[in-house]
C-alpha cells in the first residue's frame, strides 16, 4: 500500500513539475533594439518595450512609452492594420497632412515604410510596433519633415512572445508630440537664376560702356589741350 502511494506521488509531482515548466512566460524584449526601426538611413532615437497594445483606446496608448520618452503629450497620429492599411483618415499636424505607407516583408516581422507631410514641419514620433502581445516603441526625437518630401525607411521586430518566439507583425500606432511648423527659403526657379545673370550682364554691359565712353572723352581731352 504504501508503495502504491509512493508511486501515486511520484507520478503526481512529476505531473505539476511539467506543467510549470510548460508554464508559458511573459514577452521579452530580447535582441529588440533602436536600430529596428530606421528612417533615412538614421536609426530611431530611442526604444522601449512593454506589454500592452498600444492602438488600444480610441486615441491609442500612449502610456506604454510617455514615461520613458518624456516628452509633454503624446497625440495619436495614425493607426495602420495588421495588413499595414491605414485605419481610417490620415492623419495631420498643425494643418499639414501626414501621408504614411506600411509594407510588410514575407516573413511579417519586417518591413519598409515611408513618411510625407504636405508642410515643413518639425515633431518628435514615435512609432507602437505591436506583436506578440507586446508593443515596442521607437522615438525619432525633433524629426524634420520638409514639404512634399517623401522619408524612407525600415523596420523589424526581434522581441520575443510568451512563448519565446519571435512574434508576427500585428499592428502600428503613431503618436505625435512637441509639433512646429518650420519657415523654409523657396528654392530659386532655373529661370529665375537666367534673369538674373542676364541682369548682370545687362549691367555689367552698361557700367563697360560708360567706362569707354569715358576714356575717349579723356583722349579727346588730351588731343585738344595738346594741339
Amino acid at each position: 500500500m504504501k508503495t502504491l502511494i509512493a508511486a501515486i506521488l511520484m507520478v503526481a509531482s512529476s505531473i505539476a513539475s511539467s506543467g510549470a515548466s510548460a508554464a508559458p512566460s511573459a514577452p521579452s524584449v530580447a535582441n529588440a533594439s533602436r536600430d529596428d526601426v530606421t528612417l533615412s538611413a538614421h536609426k530611431a532615437d530611442n526604444f522601449t518595450f512593454a506589454v500592452g497594445n498600444a492602438q488600444a483606446g480610441p486615441s491609442g496608448t500612449s502610456s506604454l512609452f510617455s514615461s520613458a520618452f518624456g516628452g509633454g503629450t503624446w497625440n495619436l497620429l495614425n493607426k495602420i492594420d495588421s495588413t499595414g492599411a491605414l485605419v481610417g483618415s490620415p492623419g495631420s499636424v498643425l494643418g499639414s497632412n501626414i501621408s504614411v505607407n506600411f509594407t510588410l516583408g514575407s516573413d511579417s516581422k519586417s518591413g519598409t515604410w515611408t513618411i510625407t507631410s504636405s508642410k515643413s514641419l518639425q515633431m518628435d514620433l514615435v512609432l507602437g510596433i505591436h506583436a506578440g502581445n507586446a508593443t515596442g516603441s521607437f522615438l525619432f526625437d525633433n524629426l524634420v519633415l520638409t514639404a512634399g518630401q517623401t522619408q524612407s525607411g525600415s523596420f523589424a521586430i526581434n522581441w520575443t512572445n510568451n512563448g519565446g518566439k519571435v512574434p508576427g507583425y500585428s499592428n502600428l500606432t503613431m503618436f505625435y508630440s512637441n509639433a512646429a511648423l518650420r519657415t523654409v527659403a523657396p528654392v530659386p526657379e532655373p529661370s529665375t537664376y537666367a534673369m538674373l545673370l542676364a541682369g548682370l550682364a545687362l549691367v555689367g554691359g552698361m557700367a563697360w560702356r560708360r567706362r569707354r565712353q569715358g576714356d575717349a572723352r579723356a583722349v579727346s581731352a588730351a588731343s585738344l589741350s595738346a594741339a
